[in-house]
């Protein structure tokens, strides 16, 4: 049986560039699924841009730890209601401010994309990394049918330093899972970018290596490409 490939581009909606690098990397590239940051200012773009593209998966990037909470003041937030940090968030938050955060944005998600969220999971890990916000999206998940990322079979060390082909290419030859998911952050860097986040010119590098003819042509020979959905992708 063929191995399974989920590759899914968190921050979808961040900025304009890194929208339409993730289309582009969907487009050109193995990418098949990204995640929407709902609170973000170029989420409406993303959304508008998913639409030319029915099947591009589309999950939920649930984001505790940056830009204005949907929930107002709660031990998430601080006096103007921005989310905060996660080395503050971590001792603060409790479990059910995650969970009405997380229901306000997937709410809100369902509203403007129109259906549910292919799956969630959310900025910077903090669904895995707080035992409360873990419990919350758990709660989330039963009550919404909604498949969530775990740590498990993901591959997060396509990130920074470790944004190689060849170093790509040797997890992927090493995975011996039946399912697999690749966690990337493809994207064009803007001024929106530089101004909001440090992870900014690797995003160019990832997008160009998922469109690499050499990894194209390796996926093409060894896995099926997946959404969170289970539908396939043809290279």
């Amino acid at each position: 049986m063929r191995k399974k490939l989920i590759v899914n581009a968190d921050d979808f909606g961040l900025t304009p560039g890194v929208n339409y690098g993730i289309i582009e990397a969907y487009t050109y590239g193995i990418l098949t699924s990204t995640t929407l940051m709902i609170n973000q200012p170029f989420a409406k773009h993303a959304i508008n841009l998913k639409k030319q593209y029915k099947n591009l998966g589309l999950g939920i990037h649930l984001t505790f730890d940056k830009g204005k909470a949907l929930s107002g003041i709660s031990s998430l937030t601080d006096e103007n209601g921005n989310l905060l940090k996660y080395s503050l968030l971590k001792d603060s938050g409790t479990e059910e401010d995650f969970y009405r955060e997380a229901k306000l944005q997937l709410e809100k998600f369902i509203e403007l994309v129109g259906e549910k969220p292919t799956h969630m999971d959310s900025h910077h890990h903090i669904h895995i990394k707080s035992n409360n916000a873990e419990k919350a999206v758990l709660r989330l998940s039963k009550e919404y049918n909604l498949k969530i990322r775990t740590q498990c079979n993901l591959i997060e060390d396509f990130y920074d330093a470790g944004v190689e082909l060849e170093k790509l290419l040797n997890t992927l030859k090493n995975s011996s899972c039946e399912i697999t998911e690749l966690m990337c952050h493809p994207g064009y860097i803007d001024h929106a970018l530089l101004k909001t986040s440090s992870y900014n010119t690797k995003r160019e590098d990832e997008l160009n290596i998922l469109k690499d003819s050499t990894l194209l042509n390796y996926i093409k020979e060894n896995f099926d490409l997946i959404d969170y959905l289970g539908n396939c992708k043809e290279v």
